[in-house]
């Protein structure tokens, strides 16, 4: 049982650190006054939860050592990338809005 809690408890942290930095560049773009930041976070998430499991498996297929700390760092990668490229899209947005 503690094998299973803690398994759980390693996942809702992956889980975190792949959706948390998305979710906090929406907060901010929201604060600061973009209103539709939000909309594009659900889609964004199950992009991103894609393509981790897809790397997972690819790295998990080549047989790379340490199998932990690939997914962590596969994880951080695609989490950072995400919130860089959404950040990205909703600037360019916004620019292609306003010259409206």
């Amino acid at each position: 049982m503690p094998r299973l809690i803690l398994s759980l408890l390693a996942i809702a942290v992956l889980f975190c650190l792949l959706c948390g930095p998305v979710t906090w560049v929406a907060l901010r773009l929201w604060r600061r006054g973009d209103l539709g930041a939000f909309r594009p976070v659900r889609g964004v998430w199950i992009a991103q939860v894609a393509l981790a499991c897809a790397l997972m498996f690819a790295a998990d297929s080549a047989g790379l050592p340490n199998p932990v700390g690939w997914m962590v760092a596969i994880v951080l990668a695609v989490s950072l990338g995400g919130a860089v490229l959404f950040a990205t899209w909703r600037a360019v947005v916004r620019v292609a809005v306003r010259r409206r």
